[in-house]
């Protein structure tokens, strides 16, 4: 092989391993991460751990997801949103949607409070018919 073909290889591989190694620290970060429900509206969150996770029940065969409708993007960021199905094989049980969010340092020199409104609705019904649930985020200083 030439030192091109080779060089060409390493790369490659640098990639792979750099995408692998990406991945599972995001997926291990998400699994540490607090989790938050309906049942838990008031999210504290500290410098050490700017990362957390809201999980909301939900039924797409129903044509209902959760939207995110507000939240301050200056402050914090969602990283991720998925759809886990029920545990259960019974028809039209229902599963849960997770959003990952992370908070900006900045959010950290003063506490902040902020709001993350979702709404649960049929995309072609409007607002009219939706539910809507509002988290309250306050940050503590560093």
């Amino acid at each position: 092989m030439s030192l091109k073909t080779n060089l060409k290889n390493l790369l490659l591989i640098l990639l792979l391993c750099s995408t692998v190694i990406f991945a599972s620290e995001s997926n291990l970060v998400e699994k540490e991460s607090p989790v938050y429900a309906e049942d838990k509206l008031n999210i504290v969150v500290d410098p050490h751990h700017p990362v957390f996770v809201i999980k909301l029940k939900s039924n797409p065969t129903t044509g209902y997801s959760w939207f995110l409708r507000e939240y301050n993007s200056n402050l914090m960021t969602p990283l991720k949103h998925s759809f886990q199905p029920p545990s259960t094989a019974l028809i039209g049980a229902a599963g849960s949607e997770s959003w990952t969010f992370r908070i900006k340092p900045a959010a950290f020199v003063v506490p902040h409070q902020m709001p993350i409104r979702f709404v649960y609705a049929r995309p072609w019904q409007g607002a009219d018919n939706s539910t809507q649930i509002v988290f309250r985020v306050t940050t503590l200083m560093k």
